[in-house]
């Protein structure tokens, strides 16, 4: 007979065994948050709290100081507004274009599976690749997308160059390349629809368009749900595409918080002031989310 099972063990020490188990297998888990989660955070909060000393680089407790300034610095306020701009026209937009693109994809068409894929490349691309292509295809004078205009009859535009549609076409490249992951997601939420609601609603006499709204759409909420705060938080914590189109630029008109803070701490040195304007857009982000999460009562989950 096995020893162990001649052992009698009481539910106490069972109990006890079988949460220690459990803390072991999570101890990796835990001790990698810590260390690149936990840690930096609050590194990172005690160094929004010191400012740097000018020759020799030593940290200075300055407590709140800098705090106190970001309430003064209008160009960290226009920063934020221009953060929330880029995210308002981000996030509805590969939203809504995965949504479209996974309704698409939900049909039985022929070759659905290489359409799939393509759909997905701009997700596998990366930044700095999709970044040289929107730059080639946003060029004023030799880019595909005024050439196209120009076919039309339509003048050309500086999309990158322009303060007043930098923004825009900005966040257009961001969305394109966000559109494939929520392509992908939403048709796995379509796809764990029940067929039978939906047969039973064709029998019933419904619309293609009343189903979309009365069943399809209800059920995908808790996938569209998902996505708005992945997106919005991705939206708001973009770097790449930004500096490598616009740095910022026309006139500061794509300088969003993160490129600010870039700006402040890797160019100007200046990382206690840095480290402050991102301890704030922690909060910021925080708030928004927790604001989406009240959305969350009309989530309709299976």
């Amino acid at each position: 007979m096995d020893q162990r099972t001649a052992i009698p063990y009481s539910g106490v020490r069972r109990t006890r065994r079988v949460n220690l188990e459990g803390f072991g297998f999570l101890a990796p888990a835990l001790l990698l948050m810590g260390l690149f989660t936990v840690y930096p955070a609050f590194s990172a909060l005690w160094l929004s709290l010191h400012t740097e000393a000018p020759f020799s680089g030593e940290s200075i407790w300055v407590g709140l100081r800098n705090y106190q300034d970001l309430l003064k610095d209008r160009d960290f306020h226009s920063s934020l507004l221009t953060t929330l701009y880029f995210t308002l026209l981000t996030v509805p937009v590969s939203i809504g274009g995965g949504l479209l693109s996974a309704v698409l994809l939900h049909r039985s068409l022929p070759g659905i599976r290489v359409y799939r894929v393509l759909l997905f490349l701009p997700v596998a691309v990366p930044t700095a690749t999709a970044a040289i292509a929107w730059r080639w295809l946003y060029h004023p004078s030799v880019g595909y997308i005024n050439y196209a205009l120009g076919l039309v009859g339509l003048p050309p535009v500086s999309w990158l160059q322009d303060p007043s549609i930098a923004l825009a076409a900005l966040a257009m490249a961001v969305a394109w390349q966000n559109l494939g992951l929520n392509a992908i997601l939403l048709l796995a939420g379509l796809q764990s629809i029940p067929e039978e609601l939906i047969e039973a609603a064709r029998l019933d006499g419904a619309t293609p368009a009343r189903i979309f709204r009365s069943i399809t759409l209800p059920l995908l909420t808790p996938t569209l749900y998902f996505a708005s705060i992945v997106g919005m938080i991705h939206a708001m914590t973009t770097f790449g595409p930004i500096h490598l189109l616009t740095q910022g630029g026309p006139a500061n008109a794509t300088q969003v918080a993160v490129y600010r803070i870039y700006t402040e701490g890797f160019i100007n040195f200046r990382f206690g002031y840095a480290t402050a304007q991102a301890v704030v857009l922690f909060i910021v982000i925080l708030g928004f989310t927790i604001l989406q999460s009240r959305l969350e009562r009309r989530v309709h989950y299976q």
